[in-house]
């Protein structure tokens, strides 16, 4: 796909600017272009893919069985699109390769309009535009969404061009901003009550050290889940998610530091206790299951007293930020919350508000 996609690009100008167009409407918030409702609209776009698709001898697959297995076949334009003169440039084409690793990976492949291998540097953003083939992160189909738990909040059929189609966008669970603050402070373990019965919890902002840790340049802007799980949970259960909160933001806007004041949830210790796990998770695609983990935390004695085990919802490509306890009589002295070090780290400030 990725190979046909490029001799497409590379040999048809009107599908370039097709798609430049597209993407710059932002339809799920980033410059993404779901293939399906893309070339129902640009026949020849889609014609042009498929017969290219259909001359590579060592496809086994044919497009419409490729679409099949992927509904939410997407291509984006992550970086550069403001640069990107479509008349005339034909930009390279990458392709997300399975198991993909941000940690580890140091470059990625990709192919120009001949069907020549280009390896580029997977944690530096070029500076010429390129196109990307893969799944879509931030779109699920009806199908997926029936056969499974959905990865948080979603909308109703996403309308594309005025048509009604069969997929679902997940939308942001709280709006925000960025720009101008970053948490003051260095990491520290010492803490200072800061809650009051019975009020509500806000999540003022988060801040990641290097994005690129988490989300690649070349899988666009970074999509954040927040879990907080009480080991209680309600009617005694055990492990209930209190709150699945969604955030997409800028690369840059979570760098400086992006500002949500978000509604987290209603803080009663009579119903939800004393302790809170938390999940931070980078949303990537797959199937999603079931994870668990277990904290024991220490008496003032510094002796173990007493532990918490609890579920939670994870795609098979999400990437893992961090986890832990919040505890109700506890804030950190610092003002914010902090998870791991150096490039890896995740900072965010709650508050608990009347």
């Amino acid at each position: 796909m990725a190979k046909a996609l490029a001799r497409t690009l590379g040999t048809d100008a009107a599908a370039r600017q097709q798609l430049k167009a597209e993407a710059l409407k932002k339809v799920d918030g980033d410059y993404d272009v779901l293939y399906q409702p893309f070339v129902a609209a640009h026949t020849d776009f889609g014609q042009h893919v498929a017969a290219a698709v259909a001359g590579n001898s060592s496809d086994t697959l044919t497009m419409p069985e490729l679409l099949d297995r992927i509904p939410t076949l997407n291509l984006s334009v992550p970086v550069n699109i403001a640069k990107w003169d479509a008349a005339t440039y034909a930009p390279l084409v990458v392709f997300i390769p399975a198991g993909y690793n941000e940690r580890t990976a140091t470059r990625v492949k990709a192919y120009n309009q001949d069907g020549n291998e280009h390896w580029l540097d997977a944690q530096k953003a070029p500076d010429f535009p390129v196109v990307v083939v893969g799944p879509s992160e931030r779109v699920t189909s009806l199908a997926a969404a029936a056969k499974q738990p959905t990865a948080g909040p979603v909308s109703t059929t996403l309308p594309i061009g005025g048509n009604t189609t069969n997929l679902l966008l997940q939308q942001e669970t709280d709006g925000g901003g960025g720009g101008g603050y970053t948490p003051l402070g260095t990491t520290g373990t010492a803490a200072t009550p800061c809650r009051t019965d019975k009020q509500t919890e806000f999540l003022r902002s988060i801040w990641l050290a290097d994005v690129s840790q988490y989300e690649s340049w070349f899988l666009g802007d970074p999509e954040l889940r927040l879990q907080l799980i009480s080991p209680i949970g309600s009617g005694g259960t055990i492990s209930s998610t209190v709150v699945d909160n969604h955030y997409t933001m800028g690369r840059g806007t979570i760098e400086d530091t992006y500002h949500c004041d978000a509604r987290l949830f209603y803080w009663d210790k009579a119903f939800l206790g004393q302790v809170l796990a938390y999940v931070w998770l980078e949303e990537d695609f797959g199937d999603i299951a079931d994870a668990e983990f277990t904290f024991g935390y220490p008496s003032k004695d510094g002796s173990p007293s007493a532990s918490v085990k609890v579920t939670y919802k994870v795609a098979n490509h999400d990437d893992e930020i961090a986890k832990g306890l919040i505890f109700f009589a506890e804030c950190p002295s610092q003002g914010y919350y902090s998870a791991n070090g150096g490039r890896t780290e995740i900072r965010w400030v709650t508050e608990n508000r009347p």
